[in-house]
């Protein structure tokens, strides 16, 4: 996946949840990053790499799957293939929109 399609994918599920007020960053394959601003509406989403409440690290094949829905991502969490630094409530959050 480019970081255009990451970026994109994650906004479209963003958008839709409007009790996050968090911000969240998801680095995929170590170098793509997507910041996401939920304390504001719309939340700012971009590709910069800025302090968050929380970071989700995981591989472009892992997010492919979760989004797909083939897999849940509290199941990648459970086998290893998210990694998870900061609030884990803000993680919980987003695991209702993935």
């Amino acid at each position: 996946m480019t970081l255009e399609e990451i970026r994109q994918s994650i906004a479209e599920r963003v958008g839709r949840a409007t009790d996050l007020n968090a911000s969240v960053k998801f680095i995929v394959d170590g170098d793509k990053i997507v910041h996401v601003d939920a304390t504001q509406q719309p939340p700012l989403i971009t590709t910069e790499d800025k302090p968050a409440d929380c970071t989700v690290r995981v591989s472009a094949e892992t997010f492919s799957d979760i989004l797909a829905g083939r897999t849940s991502a509290a199941m990648a969490y459970m086998f290893g293939k998210i990694k998870i630094e900061g609030s884990m409530s803000v993680a919980m959050a987003i695991n209702r929109i993935l």
